[in-house]
């Protein structure tokens, strides 16, 4: 009974170290490899993609709040600058985009995507993201062809 006890023991010992994950923070080049792979993904409209990035994919809300940030750039993409600023985990990158809809109205939005990077399974993934310093402005096609300021 003792060792069959004791044999207990040695299998849960491995087997919590094995499953054990790293909390040792990811390298400046690995968080930002990630980083911007995520914000490809978003700006991208590959909400699947960005999904995998994810510290936790398997969190709702987090994967609710990555298809509604990538569902308006499916069809037409925006542009990143890839030339991110660092904070610590947290990695800016620029962006622009134009969205035209069939009725002849269009969207220019310009803003920043804010990606927190942290530890996981794979190394690093995304732990959060955000959009801040957006600039939407409307128009139509009408209204670029007929007024002086826009000529």
């Amino acid at each position: 009974m003792v060792a069959m006890t004791g044999c207990l023991l040695v299998v849960l010992v491995v087997s919590a170290c094995v499953g054990r994950t790293t909390t040792s923070a990811p390298s400046g080049e690995a968080q930002r490899d990630v980083a911007a792979r995520f914000a490809s993904a978003v700006l991208r409209g590959d909400a699947a993609g960005a999904r995998a990035l994810l510290v936790g994919a398997d969190e709702a809300a987090l994967a609710f709040l990555v298809r509604r940030a990538a569902a308006p750039w499916r069809s037409q993409h925006a542009s990143i600058r890839f030339a991110a600023r660092r904070a610590g985990n947290r990695w800016t990158f620029s962006y622009a985009g134009t969205r035209t809809h069939s009725d002849g109205r269009f969207e220019t939005e310009k803003g920043n995507l804010v990606v927190l990077v942290a530890a996981s399974r794979a190394g690093a993934g995304v732990r959060f993201f955000g959009f801040e310093n957006v600039r939407t402005r409307f128009s139509t096609h009408h209204d670029a062809r007929l007024l002086p300021s826009k000529r």
